[in-house]
């Protein structure tokens, strides 16, 4: 009785206040917090996904039109359908434009980062029948018309390690 009496005291009353840190911050630490608004594109709906390849960013997701960081709503949209991208210091909307009908889950980079795999619940690539999974060069945003696989699913993960892809 007198053990769960002092255990219930050091629960509800606790053993003494702690201690703040009162030493400086280290100087060589990186800043990863700033004040500074982000070159962020803005879109209509969600995104599911994104990554980076050199200072350009690839967002998926489920939307159909894009503006670019700072543009009020309905000011300065472009049709962009459930993929796009844009640089990352800028905020500038490229015109990678592949339109996809249903939506992005998943976008992974090669490991030499020339191209992005894009997976997803969409059926088609513009007018060219890809099955929930598809690849684009980063350099020129083109199809690759070569990488067909298909998936009997929505691909909600990827990865990519060498020359293959993991859906």
């Amino acid at each position: 009785m007198i053990a769960t009496a002092a255990l219930a005291a050091t629960i509800f009353f606790g053993t003494g206040s702690a201690q703040a840190d009162t030493a400086p911050p280290n100087s060589s630490t990186p800043k990863t917090v700033a004040a500074d608004a982000l070159p962020t594109a803005q879109i209509n709906g969600v995104v599911w996904t994104q990554t980076i390849v050199g200072n350009t960013v690839y967002v998926g997701g489920q939307f159909t039109r894009a503006r670019p960081a700072g543009a009020s709503a309905g000011t300065s949209e472009v049709t962009r359908n459930n993929l796009m991208a844009y640089n990352l210091s800028t905020g500038v909307m490229t015109s990678f434009n592949p339109n996809l009908n249903g939506a992005v889950r998943a976008i992974t980079a090669s490991p030499d980062g020339s191209r992005i795999y894009v997976g997803g619940a969409f059926t088609t690539v513009g007018s060219v029948t890809r099955t929930r999974l598809a690849s684009f060069s980063t350099a020129t945003g083109a199809l690759d018309s070569s990488w067909k696989p298909t998936a009997n699913n929505t691909v909600r993960a990827l990865g990519a390690f060498g020359s293959t892809v993991f859906a």
